[in-house]
């Protein structure tokens, strides 16, 4: 079973350890929307820590393998910094997962 609260938290980590490793010449537009997403990956991760996910709940099982799978993805998209919009992209679609994820824990 894996475990959503661990993987929304993996999700914030690797998107902070991302936004503080940004490059030099990364422009303030792309400095402002690796932010965007840390704030709403902190504000996902957040609003489930005093809260208990249904771990039998198809959506939160099937979320949560997308959302880690996600997560290794800008892991290893990092390596090659080089594309920042790639990198930017794949944050994105990471944090819109962990955000769909917590809301199934804060409407339930």
């Amino acid at each position: 079973m894996q475990n959503p609260l661990a993987a929304l938290e993996q999700n914030y980590t690797t998107v902070q350890n991302q936004v503080n490793m940004l490059p030099l010449d990364c422009n303030q537009v792309e400095r402002d929307g690796f932010n965007a997403q840390l704030v709403a990956a902190r504000n996902a991760y957040l609003s489930c820590l005093d809260k208990a996910f249904r771990g039998d709940d198809p959506q939160v099982v099937a979320l949560t393998a997308q959302l880690k799978q996600q997560t290794q993805s800008i892991k290893d998209d990092v390596q090659n910094m080089g594309d920042i919009a790639k990198v930017l992209d794949q944050i994105t679609t990471a944090v819109k997962t962990a955000s769909n994820l917590a809301a199934l824990m804060i409407s339930a």
